[in-house]
């Protein structure tokens, strides 16, 4: 058994598929639309949106039809509308703020 793991071979076999595991779970972490800074990907139909005193906040339903509850600082489209929202969630996860809105044409 000693002499296998002096092989040189077998080492550089196993050290390519530690390697190739290690790629591999790292780029699986970009999953779910979370990128490496901590933002937030939704892609969605903006619904019931409503003036606050700091900004818009309104509804999002996702293509898997889960609905989110978002902010932004801006004013947002009234009527229903293919978006892509980039931003983050809150502590507890009861809001999104929304840092940029693309609407679906500008894709």
């Amino acid at each position: 058994m000693n002499d296998i793991l002096k092989d040189k071979y077998v080492l550089f076999s196993v050290a390519s598929v530690l390697i190739i595991v290690f790629v591999s779970m790292v780029g699986s972490f970009n999953i779910d639309g979370v990128s490496g800074n901590g933002m937030t990907e939704i892609i969605g139909v903006i619904d019931n949106p409503a003036p606050s005193q700091n900004g818009t906040v309104f509804n999002v339903t996702d293509l898997e039809g889960n609905e989110f509850r978002c902010f932004y600082r801006s004013h947002v489209p009234s009527s229903p509308s293919l978006c892509r929202l980039i931003g983050s969630f809150s502590a507890d996860g009861n809001i999104f703020f929304v840092d940029r809105i693309i609407i679906n044409s500008a894709w």
